[in-house]
């Protein structure tokens, strides 16, 4: 059995190292062929050559953003989802939601040994596109504050990461660049926190107006600077936006949160965080198969986030599907424990 394995070296803050040494113990049956990819054209080449090769299995060890990135390239490259080999994660990223989904262990062996006991279940992928481009997600994603959130999330690391790398940045500054990147690496999703208040306190509400178009030609206008696009129940473990909602069900969930005052923000976070999206009247929830999205104001173009990532930046309008049970994936074993 080919078992073909992606690993981000740049994920969480577990060794690359160790976790190869655990997948060759876990695995010393299979045919093992490991990618430790530094770029996203090294990790496309891997991933063609190993379609090519016809694997049995893709085992991705990173967070949301890696299994997103490895995403991107499978569904452009096999236009017959149902060819695509199932994927096994190991939860070694900053937010790993959809691992914490699908029931895999935090430990190292026994996340990878669910190829070889877990089951394997096909899950909803979710398509955006924006003109001619598509992206995709498998977890939850939105537009207004909490991609702001998020960008603001990513813009951190990465401004720490290019510090700490550059030849030019003093000892001293590297030095303190190193340890707040590191830090932030294991502070893992309550990063994502970190940066809500400071969405909150940045937001500009002016100009910000949002047309929606549902299925049966329902369409409305909205001031919502919370919007999220919900493939499962929760967000890093903390903020439950969506407690109903199933990758398995065809459906998308789309949640609005009206408000214009920053209070009123932090009280629909709070709702978010603590599972009582249903008892504010400031929340509206829709359980659909598509929609569309688009900015009544050039000046406020929209920025849409997935998976951690951000997919589009300062577009005029989305169109969002649910491609139902178009991924199959390795789901933990009920013996292991989550």
């Amino acid at each position: 059995m080919r078992v073909s394995v992606v690993i981000n070296p740049k994920a969480g803050s577990v060794n690359p190292g160790l976790i190869e040494e655990k997948i060759r113990s876990a695995l010393f049956r299979c045919d093992l062929v490991f990618s430790k990819a530094k770029t996203l054209e090294e990790m496309d080449q891997f991933l063609c050559e190993e379609l090519a090769h016809k694997t049995d299995f893709f085992l991705i060890c990173g967070g949301d953003g890696t299994v997103n990135t490895c995403l991107q390239y499978l569904v452009r490259a096999e236009e017959d989802l149902t060819k695509i080999p199932p994927i096994a994660v190991v939860r070694s990223g900053t937010a790993n939601d959809l691992a914490h989904e699908i029931g895999i262990s935090r430990r190292i062996d026994q996340a990878v040994r669910n190829i070889l006991e877990g089951s394997v279940r096909n899950i909803d992928i979710i398509q955006i596109s924006s003109g001619d481009k598509k992206a995709f997600m498998l977890t939850n994603g939105g537009l207004g504050i909490p991609a702001m959130t998020a960008d603001l999330a990513n813009q951190v690391r990465f401004s720490l990461q290019k510090v700490a790398n550059c030849p030019q940045t003093a000892g001293f500054f590297k030095s303190i660049a190193k340890n707040s990147y590191q830090l932030i690496k294991k502070i893992g999703p309550g990063v994502y926190s970190l940066m809500v208040a400071e969405a909150l306190r940045t937001w500009d509400p002016n100009g910000w107006e949002l047309e929606f178009e549902l299925p049966g030609d329902k369409k409305f206008a909205t001031n919502a600077p919370i919007v999220l696009v919900n493939n499962q129940p929760s967000i890093g473990n903390k903020f439950l936006p969506a407690p109903f909602t199933s990758n398995t069900d065809g459906t998308v969930n789309l949640l609005l949160a009206e408000g214009r005052r920053v209070r009123e923000h932090l009280s629909s976070f709070l709702h978010l965080r603590n599972g009582t999206v249903s008892q504010s009247d400031r929340f509206t929830s829709y359980e659909i198969t598509e929609f569309k999205v688009r900015s009544k104001n050039p000046s406020r173009p929209i920025t849409f986030f997935g998976d951690g990532e951000i997919l589009f930046k300062d577009v005029a309008e989305l169109s969002v599907k649910c491609l139902h049970k178009g991924l199959p994936v390795v789901v933990g074993s009920p013996a292991w424990e989550k």
